[in-house]
């Protein structure tokens, strides 16, 4: 009987040993917990790791950037206030124009020039931390098509952006919608008419980027 008793009895531990053990360190601060994932405090992120279902806050730590620059990278109209745990997905309804992959480049551009230079770019007062320039505020380039018609080609898909439609896209790279669907691995059903921005709230783990990534790919 006492055999029997300790078989149950050792998976049980193991449970509870783990399980408490993600409750402490929780409580402690030194695990944080997402929609998707667990990011661990103190992890160092990429600007490829940001995803939209991190909050500024978790981004910001693991970038090594303050949440101010983050916020002024992104670019908000006034009266429009972004918080540390705002997520990401949830900006493109508060910030017209809005697009984690542009921020992505934003960011990387102002990182990867810093660690190139070696230098710290100017402040506008001693000691203060340089910001992060903000987005460009238009983020349709000209030439890209308006409607449902013929346009200029966007080239390695970087000119693709939320608000075109996948007919669009695929039009002005003389491709078919079932083939960028197909390189982009996203359901054959997908709409053509609906903009990019919208896929995303449709399809979990949606992001424009796949349709630039497999368009340049299929050109």
């Amino acid at each position: 009987m006492s055999s029997t008793r300790l078989r149950w009895l050792a998976p049980l531990l193991f449970v509870a040993i783990m399980f408490g053990g993600i409750g402490i360190s929780q409580a402690t601060g030194q695990w944080v917990t997402s929609g998707r994932q667990a990011i661990a405090t103190g992890q160092k992120l990429t600007v490829d790791d940001l995803k939209g279902w991190m909050t500024l806050q978790a981004a910001a730590d693991g970038l090594g950037i303050p949440l101010a620059d983050l916020i002024l990278a992104i670019g908000p109209p006034p009266g429009v206030e972004l918080k540390g745990d705002t997520a990401f997905k949830d900006i493109e309804a508060l910030v017209p124009g809005f697009e984690l992959s542009t921020l992505r480049e934003t960011l990387r551009a102002k990182i990867t020039g810093a660690a190139v230079s070696g230098t710290t770019a100017p402040t506008s007062a001693a000691g203060a931390t340089p910001s992060v320039p903000g987005p460009k505020t238009s983020h349709t380039p000209t030439g890209t098509p308006s409607g449902t018609g013929g346009g200029t080609g966007t080239g390695d898909g970087q000119a693709i952006t939320g608000q075109m439609t996948l007919q669009q896209i695929a039009e002005a790279n003389g491709l078919t919608p079932a083939a960028i669907l197909a390189q982009a691995k996203l359901p054959a059903d997908t709409p053509h008419d609906k903009p990019l921005r919208e896929l995303t709230q449709s399809i979990p783990g949606f992001e424009v980027q796949a349709i630039r990534d497999a368009v340049a790919a299929l050109k």
